[in-house]
């Protein structure tokens, strides 16, 4: 077979099924006349989640990918936008993301704060949303745009009212799995970012293939089950039972254009096979294939030869794209971790206790609440204690990136912006705070970049100040 002959279809008896040539996955991907989809959109959990991760705030990406699959008749968001956006210091651009919002046909509902801390904007979703199920029969699909496990609720009494749940999640580190299993298709918002292919969280071959194998998994388990099922193999019911088997199933993220070129990679790795008098496929199926376990020689085999100068010179734009971001000379390595290092230590001695304390006891929060500016002038002052010259300003701005980070408790105060979040407490072990900082930097050079391609030398050059293999497989860790 050759590579522009992707199998199609698969049709016949039991164990082998025939190819139309020329069949594209897109002939069921393409929107139904009868797929009416009602956009929800929780303003708070949106514009807060993206904006972690550095991602722009487009909600047309949402609604072209909604067109994918249907027509978008109604389109609702709820929440407080301006304060949404000043929490995450973009309250500039209020009018400017409201003005895309209305070009969008989005109806936006302000819902201000009654208290300092809550609205109501999650619950009049929710009965907006079940309203639109009970009156408006020609609403198929709801589509929610939030990655709150509070909705799974919703999403259970849509599905039980005969209706398809769309969930839009905004990354798939943080997507909880309770949300997954309820919604009947999953896609994120960051991928709606990384080009017209393949995920820029999985550039190369070897960061594609776990995924890649686990789809191959998923396809043999799909094969299975129609075979056992009596069901006359096609592509559209094979990719419909993929679908419902893992509701996130994209064969984008591993570089198919299409579901047939998915089936052709398949067919190259041993997962289906090709009768050679027929040139039909074989439905019973081998078991998936694994990825082979590394050899010693393979686990100490160099990575492709990379220059120091290549390095420096891809180091050198990433370097000014963060300190244009934020708005200081990006630190060096030394100075990033002994601030990371005096940063939880001075929260640790201020809230005085220890993580496996805190998960033990209610009452952990004795020492009162601190803002960003109090531990920054709490660091400092523990470096001007020990005579080490530091900056006040890098200080301030690595605390933002753990904020980011979500490596504390936090609450808002009642001011919308930044300098009123207090932090409540420590979230997440010290040993993961670099590497997720780290993860917050990368997300801001791919937005930066756009769709120029990461180097993993000139990462490692950045933040490792090194391009050996330690500091080369530290860099493939965060990116996958």
């Amino acid at each position: 077979m050759t590579g522009a002959n992707y199998p199609s279809s698969f049709s016949g008896a039991a164990g082998y099924g025939t190819v139309r040539q020329g069949f594209s996955a897109t002939n069921y991907a393409m929107p139904s006349l009868e797929c009416n989809i009602a956009l929800f959109i929780d303003l708070e959990n949106f514009i807060g989640s993206a904006a972690t991760l550095g991602l722009p705030i487009d909600i047309s990406k949402v609604i072209t990918k909604l067109r994918e699959i249907g027509n978008v008749r109604s389109r609702k968001a709820y929440g407080d936008m301006q304060r949404a956006l000043q929490a995450v210091g973009m309250g500039n651009r209020f009018y400017e993301i409201r003005r895309d919002f209305h070009a969008n046909l989005i109806e936006v509902e302000d819902i201000p704060y009654i208290t300092p801390h809550k609205n109501a904007a999650d619950i009049k979703l929710v009965v907006e949303a079940l309203s639109v199920g009970y009156q408006n029969e020609f609403i198929s699909h709801f589509a929610v745009l939030a990655s709150d496990r509070d909705y799974v609720p919703l999403y259970q009494k849509l599905r039980a009212l005969n209706k398809t749940v769309i969930t839009i999640g905004v990354d798939r580190t943080h997507m909880n799995p309770m949300i997954a299993e309820a919604s009947d298709r999953l896609f994120y918002y960051e991928h709606l970012f990384l080009g017209d292919t393949v995920s820029a969280l999985y550039e190369t071959e070897e960061q594609t293939s776990p995924l890649r194998f686990e789809y191959f998994d998923l396809l043999t388990r799909s094969l299975r089950k129609l075979e056992h099922d009596n069901i006359m193999i096609s592509a559209e019911a094979l990719y419909e039972s993929m679908r419902n088997a893992r509701s996130d199933f994209d064969f984008a993220l591993i570089g198919c254009q299409s579901f047939s070129q998915f089936l052709h990679l398949a067919l190259e790795n041993g997962c289906i096979e090709e009768d050679p008098q027929t040139r039909a496929f074989k439905v019973s199926v081998k078991s998936t294939p694994l990825a082979p376990a590394p050899t010693v020689s393979e686990i100490s085999k160099p990575s492709p030869a990379v220059t120091e100068a290549d390095a420096k010179k891809e180091a050198k734009i990433y370097r000014k794209i963060l300190s244009d971001t934020l708005k200081i000379p990006f630190p060096e390595l030394q100075v990033r971790k002994d601030t990371i290092s005096v940063i939880h230590k001075a929260l640790d001695e201020h809230f005085g206790v220890t993580i496996k304390e805190a998960l033990t006891h209610d009452d952990t929060n004795q020492s009162g609440n601190l803002t960003f500016n109090e531990i920054t002038d709490i660091v400092q002052e523990k470096f001007q204690e020990d005579a080490t010259e530091t900056n006040r300003s890098v200080i301030y701005k690595i605390v933002l990136g753990l904020h980011f980070a979500r490596c504390f408790y936090e609450q808002r105060g009642e001011v919308s912006d930044l300098t009123s979040i207090e932090v409540t407490g420590i979230a997440k072990p010290y040993d993961v705070w670099e590497d997720d900082l780290y993860r917050n930097y990368i997300g801001q050079l791919k937005f930066n970049l756009q769709s120029r391609t990461l180097q993993n030398s000139g990462l490692a050059k950045l933040l490792y100040e090194s391009i050996e293999d330690d500091a080369m497989r530290k860099i493939e860790a965060l990116r996958t």
